[in-house]
């Protein structure tokens, strides 16, 4: 079993990796960080005894098995890399890489080397959403005719903050659009197509705000509003000819609610929010132990219950 993991980065996605992982299952050995300061209070409030300034030392720990990324998104590449060359698995923030290509190249690597590598898109693993993707199969929500995610904050702008840099991998749709983009591919599947989309750039160059419309060969349609410059509901309101369904807090969702055409309602409760990083683990030794295959996002979660 792949239970010995080191953390990369002190942050706060970090400290809540630590904080909330299964500890009877998974145990943190070893922590990077080039800070020493951030570094030592790190390792002192969770007891860890090894750590390192030196990425290359710290990966050369041979009882470590997996590494978790939680640094800022323009370091996740090189990160990623030197972890596969040697040998570790990788469970990675998102978003991985800033660039297409480089996520190619990085699959590429792990499948050559038998490596498991997965990017900790939350949503993926949570499992209330396999107990909905049973729902539309079983047409609870009848013929299904779209799905609208919204998903907005209000960031003071700050070109120096990484949500506004262009080299610090900025912009509303590398941060939450990732969550409401991935929503829409999950429950209505991965051959939507875009048909439009309306974007708002910062003074900085990142995008700040937009609007996307997707469609797939079925006729389903969803729309996907993210902002940095306006507070929206992390939501999914998702429509059929027999009601719909509403997910609140949908990153880490642990309940949805059915509103039926006739006025019932119907309460879906699964999962727990604080055990995301468990079940992000739990995946990635599933995928070791050759459970599942290929990349499909629909079966991530039903592997993870079963």
């Amino acid at each position: 079993m792949i239970n010995k993991i080191g953390v990369v980065g002190t942050g706060e996605i970090a400290n809540q990796f630590v904080s909330q992982l299964d500890k009877e299952n998974y145990s943190v050995i070893s922590v990077y960080n080039h800070r020493k300061v951030t570094l030592k209070a790190f390792v002192e409030k969770f007891g860890i005894k090894e750590y390192h300034t030196n990425y290359d030392e710290f990966l050369m720990n041979e009882s470590m098995d997996c590494v978790y990324i939680a640094t800022p998104n323009q370091t996740h590449y090189d990160f990623v890399l030197k972890a596969l060359n040697s040998g570790k698995h990788v469970l990675c923030e998102k978003v991985m890489v800033l660039e297409g290509q480089q996520a190619e190249e990085l699959f590429n690597l792990a499948e050559q080397k038998g490596l498991v590598l997965i990017e900790a898109v939350t949503l993926f693993f949570m499992p209330m959403y396999q107990q909905i993707l049973t729902y539309l199969n079983n047409e609870k929500l009848g013929k299904l005719s779209g799905v609208n995610v919204t998903f907005g904050s209000c960031k003071e702008y700050d070109p120096e903050n990484r949500f506004f840099s262009p080299e610090k991998g900025g912009g509303a749709l590398s941060d939450i659009g990732t969550y409401a983009l991935s929503a829409a591919v999950y429950l209505l599947g991965t051959d939507l197509k875009m048909i439009a989309t309306d974007v708002e750039f910062s003074k900085s160059g990142v995008d700040e705000k937009s609007v996307t419309l997707l469609k797939n060969a079925e006729g389903l349609q969803a729309s996907v509003m993210i902002s940095f410059r306006g507070k929206m509901p992390k939501q999914i309101i998702l429509a059929g000819d027999k009601g719909y369904l509403m997910i609140n807090d949908f990153p880490r969702a642990e309940k949805a609610t059915i509103f039926y055409n006739d006025g019932e309602k119907e309460i879906i409760e699964l999962g727990n929010g604080r055990d995301v990083f468990t079940y992000e683990m739990d995946l990635l030794n599933q995928y070791n132990k050759g459970n599942i295959k290929g990349c499909d996002v629909r079966q991530v979660t039903k592997q993870v219950i079963s």
